[in-house]
C-alpha cells in the first residue's frame, strides 16, 4: 500500500567555496505522514517566542544562526516536542567544501544543478519504496539563465516523490524546524547559544538512533 508523507527541507551554507567562512554545504529534511499535531503543539511555542520578542508573526521564525539567550528557551522546548513525537524522521546530507576531492562548481548554474544533485540523492537514499511524498522545500531563486532544471522535475527522477513545492520557510514551521536540525549538525563554532542548541539536537540524535536522524557525510573517491 502507498503511505503518503511530507517531506520538509532547507538548506545550509552555500556552494560558494570562495567564502572559506563556510565549511559544509547541507540540505536536511524532516520526513512525516500525518504532521498536523506536532505542527499545532510547534505553534504553541512560536506564538510564546512572538510574544517574548514582542514581535509580529510576519517578523519572527525559528532560525539556527537567529537563536539568541531570550529566544533560547522556545528552541529547547521544540525540541523537547520533536523529542516526545514518534513519528517523525530526519535525514541529511552534507558536503565538506574542504574536502580536496570535492569538485566546487564553477558558477551559480553549476551551483544550482548541485543542489538539485543534491536533493535527488537525498530522497532516493532516505524515502521507502512504500512511501509517496510530497516535497516542501524553502525557497531558494533559480538562475534565470537557461539550460537549467527546475525543482519541479524532481518527481521525473525520483519515483516516491510526487510533488514538489518552494515555500517562504517563515510560513511553514517544519521547514524551520529542518533547519534548526540541520544548522545545529554542522555547527562548529564557539558561541555559547548556538552551542547549546547543538549540544541539544545531538541528544536527540543519539536518542532517536540512526533510523530516524540518518546523516550522511559525503567521502568522495
Amino acid at each position: 500500500m502507498i503511505k503518503p508523507t511530507f517531506c520538509f527541507l532547507d538548506e545550509s551554507g552555500t556552494l560558494n567555496v570562495q567564502n572559506r567562512a563556510v565549511r559544509y554545504f547541507a540540505v536536511g529534511a524532516i520526513v512525516h505522514s500525518f504532521p498536523d499535531k506536532l505542527i499545532t503543539a510547534l505553534h504553541s511555542e512560536y506564538e510564546g517566542l512572538c510574544n517574548a520578542l514582542k514581535k509580529d508573526s510576519s517578523r519572527v521564525e525559528f532560525k539556527f544562526t537567529s537563536v539568541t539567550q531570550k529566544s533560547l528557551p522556545y528552541y529547547l522546548n521544540c525540541l523537547k516536542i520533536l523529542l516526545n513525537e514518534p513519528n517523525w524522521r530526519f535525514c541529511s546530507f552534507f558536503v565538506d567544501l574542504n574536502d580536496v576531492k570535492f569538485q566546487a562548481p564553477k558558477d551559480y548554474l553549476e551551483s544550482w544543478e548541485c543542489y538539485l544533485r543534491y536533493i535527488k540523492m537525498l530522497l532516493q537514499k532516505n524515502l521507502k519504496a512504500e512511501e509517496k511524498t510530497t516535497l516542501i522545500a524553502d525557497y531558494l531563486r533559480q538562475p534565470k539563465k537557461a539550460p537549467t532544471h527546475s525543482i519541479s522535475t524532481l518527481p521525473a527522477v525520483v519515483p516516491q516523490l510526487w510533488d514538489v513545492l518552494q515555500v517562504d520557510s517563515h510560513g511553514v514551521l517544519l521547514v524551520q524546524m529542518a533547519d534548526v536540525l540541520l544548522g545545529s549538525s554542522v555547527y562548529k563554532g564557539s558561541d555559547k547559544i548556538k552551542g547549546r542548541l547543538a549540544t541539544e539536537v545531538q541528544k536527540i540524535r543519539l536518542a532517536v538512533g540512526n533510523s530516524r536522524f540518518n546523516e550522511w557525510r559525503v567521502k568522495w573517491r
